[in-house]
């Protein structure tokens, strides 16, 4: 195994889950819970892939019980019915996939055997071409703490129908996230984070008054408790536990890149095959980085700087995104009132209008009697939240956002609540810890924070951060600048970080960098600094707005990914994609005239389901 040198900083027998909670300990759990219902249930809220518990945060991004999330649709199956093993064994899992458990070692600087290992949940969508199959795909969702084996089975097959049928698709859960041990969890219970959360509601950073001192105070005491609960005691000898070594320091980036390595010899394959959106693409980074002979194929997708997320800098990631939300003006009054509910002559009154309605909310609140978590307040806090979360997929959104906005403007509740209901659901609470969550905004901490460089939070810096974020992204910069907030007071640093270089002039196979031309959390400005360091590198630029290419169809850029897994070909040099589909509009280019052969009738069909399950990061929640 050969690793490209690069600047190491800190010169990781199965681990077991969680111990049994004390009767005392369930019993406070059960009183958070009936609390948690009785008092603020009706206000919790959070985002996933697409599933009803707390779930992926993706670059960048990002981001649920796993008992829940992981069985909702086979309740027969669980994670830890698996036992783990040092060579990947499948099972059948949820109907079409196959799952297993790998494991690892928890600290690779240590001698071969020396301390816990990690556990690696791995799922996997078979290829259906078995005659002309090509290996295993990996893929990573984003993140950091996406977890990959929803991931797969959200996307799994819809990949799988993109790059041709030939591979296995393969997502796995970074070490400590979601079915993967040791787990990264500070709190004891979900119900006990909610309600935590709870305690801010409608409090936010240059939306609300004098909120930096009480955001930096909260993140404080989460830094606190997260250190005594996942930073270790320093205890690490062979027969230490994992929370005697503090999983915290083991979900390093370099740590999971090693992992992918390794998940890729036990699968019997020479070079890596992998295909990374959002954080992903810093893991790709940071693969091609340490191990650049190890490619067999590799795109980047949606791409952020390893330079800037190692930082800890998180300076220009939206500096695209304001393009978006004037790309909701056009598009609204270009699709006409039968398809935009704000439609007005010029995209110039469009834009008014929504002036108009954002002085509405600020001033008068709009009560939501009717969602479905129970009665809630619609604030500017809410309304800038979501237009955020909704430049990650326009085509998917826009239509939603029209209907907020226009809910907004006329006081009906009942439409706003439909909104609220489709991109907040309700938290289910459950009193029991058996399993942990689907991901943790605490995994996102460790690994992201614990990655970069340490940062020590100053009023007057962060006021012209945070004032930098705004003018990037009215909407986006108040939630985003949060990360500077929490990394600064985040005390675990990891054993082993790799801080570059971030460069290879030559990999075994060219990297293939796919980006759109107006992405909501990775500009192009990123992908276009990392082409130049990666030698033999293709750059294929999607004429799109969103984040990720698979935000919006485009039978071109579908062609240039299959060409390249199936035979290894790039796109020349200044190669651009249009899309076929647009905000509010629909359909355009040949798809419109309905002239696309079988092949690509599908592979549009396939695309579209890709773009509904693009993963949004929130390093707010």
């Amino acid at each position: 195994m050969k690793m490209q040198k690069g600047e190491l900083e800190a010169t990781p027998p199965a681990l077991e889950r969680k111990r049994p909670q004390s009767p005392v300990s369930l019993i406070k759990t059960a009183i958070l819970c009936a609390a948690f219902f009785l008092c603020v249930a009706p206000y919790v809220h959070h985002l996933s892939f697409s599933s009803r518990n707390r779930s992926v945060n993706t670059i960048s991004g990002a981001t649920a019980g796993v008992s829940n999330a992981y069985n909702s649709d086979n309740p027969e199956f669980d994670w830890f019915s698996l036992p783990p093993s040092d060579n990947i064994e499948w099972t059948p899992c949820y109907s079409e996939y196959k799952c297993a458990r790998l494991l690892l070692p928890l600290d690779y600087l240590s001698p071969p055997g020396f301390g816990p290992n990690a556990t690696i949940a791995l799922q996997m969508f078979p290829a259906t071409d078995r005659e002309n199959y090509k290996g295993t795909i990996l893929i990573n969702p984003g993140g950091p703490g996406g977890s990959g084996t929803y991931a797969v089975r959200q996307t799994g097959k819809n990949i799988s129908r993109v790059v041709g049928g030939t591979y296995d698709i393969l997502g796995f859960d970074p070490r400590g996230t979601g079915a993967s041990l040791p787990a990264v969890q500070c709190y004891d219970s979900e119900a006990q984070y909610q309600i935590w959360m709870q305690s801010i509601r409608n409090t936010w950073v240059n939306l609300t008054e004098g909120a930096a001192p009480l955001m930096v105070a909260r993140e404080d005491a989460v830094g606190q408790l997260c250190k005594r609960k996942i930073g270790g005691n320093g205890r690490e000898y062979a027969n230490g536990t994992a929370e005697e070594w503090g999983p915290g320091r083991f979900v390093s980036s370099a740590g999971v890149t090693t992992d992918m390595l390794h998940i890729t010899e036990k699968l019997g394959e020479d070079k890596l095959k992998y295909w990374g959106f959002s954080y992903g693409s810093v893991l790709g980074q940071y693969f091609a980085a340490m191990y650049p002979d190890k490619i067999g194929r590799m795109v980047i997708d949606g791409v952020f700087d390893a330079y800037e997320y190692r930082q800890t800098s998180y300076t220009t990631n939206l500096v695209d995104n304001d393009a978006i939300i004037e790309a909701f003006f056009t598009f609204c009054h270009r699709a006409g009132p039968e398809r935009c509910s704000l439609y007005e002559p010029s995209p110039q009154a469009i834009k008014s209008r929504v002036e108009g309605i954002i002085n509405k909310v600020t001033n008068e609140p709009v009560p939501v009697p009717f969602a479905e978590h129970g009665p809630m307040i619609f604030t500017k806090k809410l309304l800038y939240e979501l237009t955020f979360i909704m430049t990650y997929k326009p085509i998917q959104s826009f239509p939603d956002l029209a209907t907020m906005l226009l809910g907004a403007e006329q006081n009906n509740g009942t439409a706003i609540s439909s909104i609220v209901n489709k991109y907040l659901p309700d938290y289910e609470c459950s009193c029991s810890r058996a399993q942990p969550w689907l991901e943790s905004n605490e995994a996102l901490m460790a690994i992201g924070c614990g990655d970069g460089d340490e940062l020590t939070y100053d009023p007057g810096f962060y006021e012209m951060y945070l004032a930098n974020m705004t003018a990037q992204s009215r909407f986006g910069g108040p939630f985003w600048a949060m990360y500077h907030v929490r990394c600064s007071q985040w005390r675990i640093r990891p054993k082993w970080r790799y801080t570059g270089p971030f460069a290879a002039a030559n990999t075994s196979h060219p990297i293939l960098i796919v980006e759109p031309r107006y992405d909501a959390v990775c500009p192009l400005s990123d992908a276009r600094r990392v082409h130049k360091r990666y030698g033999g590198a293709a750059l294929l630029v999607q004429n799109s707005y969103g984040h990720c290419s698979v935000s919006a169809p485009s039978l071109c850029t579908a062609r240039y990914i299959r060409a390249y897994f199936e035979d290894g070909t790039l796109p020349e040099e200044g190669m651009e994609c249009e899309v076929n589909e647009l905000p509010f509009i629909g359909v355009v280019g040949d798809a419109e005239y309905e002239v696309l052969s079988t092949e690509d009738a599908e592979l549009l069909d396939a695309l579209r389901g890709l773009s509904k399950a693009v993963p949004v990061a929130r390093p707010w929640r």
